[in-house]
């Protein structure tokens, strides 16, 4: 399948750019067109809902599988990168953050953290290296 068939599958699709397309996303409770979906040159199907549902929740919901997006030849397809979900990295991101920020206002304060805390707060720094890690 192409990416117009594909899209004919979904709600309220628009076109984002070059062979990109912008829809609702059918495996919750879309308003506001969070799903991405996009053809490769190589003919695959790229589909993200920045929401974080899973591509098998996606495609189940509309009657497609992981088949119908997947080019019907035999290659040497490379990974682009590792798949994340954006919105979890920037969600631990604002959870960190915000557990760092309370550790420096108890730090401010004269206070010494207990050996518990400051293992979290450890903790919170390798979860936000990792989110960088994950975006460059």
């Amino acid at each position: 399948m192409n990416i117009h068939e594909i899209i004919g599958y979904f709600e309220k699709a628009y076109k984002s750019g070059d062979n990109e397309y912008q829809c609702l996303c059918p495996a919750h409770n879309d308003k506001n067109a969070s799903l991405g979906v996009k053809q490769l040159s190589d003919g695959r199907i790229l589909i993200n809902c920045f929401a974080g549902c899973g591509i098998t929740d996606i495609l189940g919901n509309v009657g497609l599988s992981l088949d119908d997006i997947v080019p019907k030849r035999l290659g040497d397809f490379k990974p682009v990168r590792k798949a994340f979900n954006p919105y979890s990295v920037l969600k631990t991101v604002s959870h960190e953050t915000l557990l760092v920020a309370l550790a420096s206002i108890e730090l401010s304060k004269g206070k010494t953290l207990p050996l518990e805390d400051h293992k979290r707060l450890m903790l919170a720094a390798e979860r936000l290296r990792q989110a960088y890690s994950l975006c460059h």
